[in-house]
């Protein structure tokens, strides 16, 4: 098969399953994995395809059609790694803000009844999670995302614009070399912007494949926030002074 036909063929099976893995289109086209990546790259930098999680998506569908199981498999133990960092800041008694972010979802995972806390999401896998562990939570309301654990909306942001925290931990698709944060999703940054504005600390998590991305909607800068946790190393930003 030709690389143009080949293209071609990958773009239809992508535009007929929304996403697709490296793995997956490799066994689909009996081509090694180096040569899919390649072919992606390519098809990326014209426009055809986005990369992401491990394979592409088709640029309308980024990330709001991936199912959270998928997303949350990508950088797996550096997620978890991150949201041991992330626990770290939590004090007992703490009010934590956590959005419906893969990567935050691990921070459910280090918190324990003895610390007293109470978390505010707008993710209802986060607040199954902190049921089952006995740990105060309250979930916002709002509408359900489409293969997301998200709840968003006006319900949500109502719930939201009358809460307080001490601690916001949040994540999204994109941060760019000049620290601006910036997300696919209208209705999920709406969300994010609350909870930054409500806590009195704030921190972006993310992992070094969102790095140098930018998306439609603007959340806020590195500027606004008290930190970013992240795998890179030594990393700045042209217009972050602090």
């Amino acid at each position: 098969m030709l690389k143009k036909e080949r293209q071609n063929t990958i773009l239809e099976i992508i535009k007929f399953r929304k996403y697709c893995t490296v793995n997956f289109l490799s066994e689909k086209l009996f081509v090694a994995p180096i040569t899919i990546r390649r072919d992606l790259t390519e098809m990326e930098s014209v426009g055809l395809v986005v990369r992401c999680y491990g394979g592409a998506t088709i640029p309308e569908y980024e990330n709001r059609e991936v199912p959270f199981e998928v997303r949350d498999k990508n950088n797996f133990n550096i997620k978890e790694n991150l949201a041991k960092r992330a626990a770290r800041l939590i004090k007992t008694g703490d009010i934590v803000f956590l959005d419906a972010s893969s990567t935050v979802s691990h921070i459910t995972e280090q918190l324990g009844t003895e610390q007293n806390l109470t978390v505010i999401t707008n993710s209802t896998l986060v607040a199954e999670k902190l049921r089952e562990k006995h740990i105060r939570c309250y979930l916002t309301g709002g509408m359900p995302v489409e293969n997301s654990h998200a709840l968003v909306g006006s319900i949500a942001e109502q719930s939201l614009s009358g809460l307080y925290a001490n601690l916001c931990f949040f994540s999204a698709q994109g941060i760019d070399e000049n620290g601006i944060i910036s997300d696919q999703s209208e209705a999920e940054s709406s969300l994010r912007r609350l909870m930054i504005e409500n806590s009195q600390k704030q921190y972006f998590i993310f992992d070094g494949s969102k790095y140098n991305k930018r998306f439609a909607f603007k959340i806020c800068t590195t500027q606004e926030l008290s930190g970013v946790i992240t795998d890179l190393k030594d990393i700045s930003f042209k217009s972050n002074t602090k």
